[in-house]
């Protein structure tokens, strides 16, 4: 599936860069991506996803090719929610379906409960390292690993990292386990060439301590307990977020597969970052839930 265009719209902050896939004139769905992603990461799904949708992208800020949120206090996860909505009001969009990955899936979770009606459909790429993060309830915990940290390293997350692209592409398949062709399509929107072989990261460093919400389990699971259908796609091999939180996740999640009629779990094999390195794995599933009618109901 090939790109029908490229362009930036205007946030209080600065600019977002999206992009689209598709036909433009079928039912819309936003693909929102996880943590030091861009919107690229999807491409390798979208070549097993039928072009009758119109699929939209977004890099959210201070990532790929959108603008950072401004320099000075620390972002937290819950603003990326703002970007969406910015997102979804320039798309001027009644409804559409929602695909997040990782934290991106946050960003669907709470829009659609600030915003009902709006989501017609979630996929849920691999949330649980992202719903673990939100576990960190321990005060103290909490302002050490966020607040503190940030504020103590005020500079280092401020600044900016060059490296040659090979060094980038073995720091990236050495962290997440690509090969050498994903890592590329990884980075192809996440560095800017500044020198003779010298690369930025275009990656806000803030992203590495961006503190989470810090509610208990019950307030999640109230505020995501929607009708919304779900299709969540969860990887066996659970990798990265909280490992503290782990455990509150996954009830999380298990709690809202009995309750809700339309909330389906898969586990696939596989990583994280499953849906970008083997996709093959489930499209078929993903498709069935993307043409399913479906009428909302309670397990209560």
């Amino acid at each position: 599936m090939k790109v029908l265009r490229e362009w930036t719209i205007d946030a209080p902050w600065g600019k977002i860069a999206m992009m689209s896939w598709g036909n433009e004139a079928g039912y819309p769905v936003l693909l929102v991506h996880g943590r030091q992603d861009s919107a690229a990461t999807f491409e390798p799904l979208l070549q097993f996803l039928p072009d009758s949708f119109h699929y939209v992208a977004l890099d959210l800020p201070g990532h790929g090719r959108s603008e950072p949120f401004p320099t000075g206090v620390a972002p937290t996860r819950l603003h990326f929610v703002g970007a969406v909505q910015v997102a979804v009001w320039h798309l001027r969009w009644k409804q559409f379906i929602f695909v997040g990955h990782s934290m991106g899936c946050e960003g669907g979770l709470f829009f659609n409960a600030v915003y009902p009606h709006r989501i017609s459909k979630m996929i849920l790429l691999d949330p649980g390292p992202a719903l673990a993060r939100l576990q960190v309830h321990d005060p103290r915990e909490y302002f050490a690993s966020f607040h503190q940290k940030y504020y103590d390293n005020y500079d280092t997350f401020a600044g900016k990292r060059i490296y040659s692209k090979r060094r980038a592409l073995e720091a990236v398949m050495s962290a997440r386990g690509f090969t050498e062709a994903q890592a590329q399509l990884a980075l192809a929107r996440n560095m800017v060439q500044v020198g003779d072989d010298l690369y930025e990261l275009a990656w806000d460093r803030r992203l590495l301590c961006l503190p989470p919400p810090n509610y208990p389990p019950s307030y999640y699971y109230q505020l995501f307990c929607t009708p919304t259908p779900t299709l969540l796609i969860a990887a066996k091999d659970w990798q990265g977020g909280y490992s503290n939180g782990k455990k509150e996740a996954l009830k999380l999640i298990n709690d809202l597969e009995k309750t809700l009629e339309n909330f389906t779990v898969i586990t696939v094999e596989g990583g994280h970052d499953v849906h970008f390195t083997n996709p093959e794995r489930f499209f078929k599933v993903l498709c069935e839930f993307l043409d399913k009618k479906f009428e909302n109901k309670s397990k209560l």
